[in-house]
């Protein structure tokens, strides 16, 4: 099942503009390996979003091989910085590679581990947090990154909308499990419900949730 029309997402890709030779590599990689990263126009979301707060700390679960890292790296205004958490450690050493390449290592902190056990031992505050490891513990690992998160702090979660997949009939055949479904879900009625986060799913790439922490104003 695809998000966009096919001549919409036609039309989009070809506003991409020409990317870094590193980062076409990057590519080519998670082509050829099927390794999971974000769509370019995510990656480009999550540029603008850390262009446009100048200089913020982010935390990011889920490295892989560091595409959507180079996209944010590449971002950052002066004193900014990325902690990006990874499990797998072949994974984790190609993305210090490619971020090396590119110029950007300096800025970026690569955590190697389970983000479930990791991200406790970190010092915040984020002002930005990028989701896109294990769907099954989005909720888990937000839950324990959110007492480091800056008061305007940004949320952003990758595959929310799994091609589709989220807006299937019960019992349909998908490709996606149905425990990531179903976390997948939970996190959109959360993001939207107006609770501890203020947000939307967006139709970027396989779909972005994006919020901001909500603070009531007093009675």
């Amino acid at each position: 099942m695809a998000i966009l029309d096919p001549r919409i997402d036609e039309y989009l890709r070809g506003l991409r503009p020409e990317r870094s030779a590193v980062m076409r590599e990057m590519e080519a990689v998670a082509e050829r390996d099927g390794v999971p990263i974000v769509h370019w126009e995510t990656g480009r979301f999550l540029a603008t979003l850390v262009g446009a707060l100048g200089a913020p700390r982010v935390l990011e679960v889920g490295t892989a091989i560091g595409y959507s890292t180079l996209h944010m790296a590449e971002a950052l205004g002066e004193g900014g910085s990325i902690v990006t958490l990874e499990i797998d450690e072949s994974r984790a050493a190609q993305a210090r590679s490619f971020l090396e390449r590119a110029g950007v290592a300096d800025r970026v902190e690569i955590v190697l581990g389970d983000a479930r056990e990791t991200i406790p031992t970190l010092a915040g505050p984020w002002d930005v947090i990028f989701v896109d490891a294990a769907k099954e513990q989005y909720r888990e690992y937000i839950a324990l990154a959110e007492p480091q998160a800056s008061e305007r702090c940004a949320l952003v979660v990758d595959n929310l909308l799994m091609g589709g997949e989220v807006a299937a009939a019960d019992g349909a055949g998908t490709r996606w499990r149905p425990e990531s479904l179903a976390e997948a879900r939970a996190l959109n009625r959360e993001l939207t419900s107006g609770g501890s986060w203020i947000g939307s799913v967006l139709p970027v790439g396989d779909g972005v949730g994006f919020a901001t922490r909500f603070r009531r104003a007093p009675a």
